[in-house]
């Protein structure tokens, strides 16, 4: 019993250290390190079918030029393309997007208030029978604005090349 309880506290002791490790980490990232964080959160949103993620990473005056959508009609679309979208076989949300660290490039603007662009390129994948396979590549470019909340973005534009978009 004796054991069991040391074994536990030592449980405890390592998870304790992990947020402390973690939270030293984030506090002292860098501006870009954030956006990229951000981003990252996003995408994994995204592949996971969770909106939370994606609407947390846009400012409430968001705006999306090519298109003119602004948050509202974001969440829409992608709540439509969640519950609508399935792949034949296993039933599941047929795309993911991946975004290669070699085509991501920030830049973080002094002033107030502190403001910062991107530019991407986002792979969308689309299963079939269960092979992944490229459909769609995007290049974003986009403007954040540093909130209470962290890193926003607040206006995007996204060039498809004329491409087939996601249904």
């Amino acid at each position: 019993m004796r054991a069991m309880k040391r074994a536990l506290l030592a449980l405890l002791a390592l998870v304790l250290v992990w947020f402390v490790v973690r939270a030293i980490v984030r506090a002292f990232a860098s501006d870009e390190t954030r956006i990229r964080w951000v981003v990252e959160d996003m995408a994994d949103g995204f592949n996971e079918t969770r909106m939370n993620p994606i609407m947390s990473g846009l400012a409430e005056d968001f705006l999306e030029d090519s298109w003119g959508a602004d948050k509202a009609l974001a969440r829409a679309g992608l709540a439509q393309m969640f519950f609508q979208s399935k792949e034949a076989v296993s039933n599941k949300f047929p795309y993911r997007v991946e975004i290669p660290e070699d085509e991501f490039r920030v830049q973080v603007h002094e002033g107030e208030p502190r403001t910062a662009e991107f530019d991407l390129v986002a792979q969308f994948e689309e299963s079939k029978a269960g092979e992944w396979s490229s459909r769609w590549k995007a290049k974003v470019h986009a403007q954040l604005v540093l909130a209470p909340g962290g890193w926003k973005i607040r206006r995007a534009r996204l060039d498809d090349g004329g491409g087939q978009r996601l249904r």
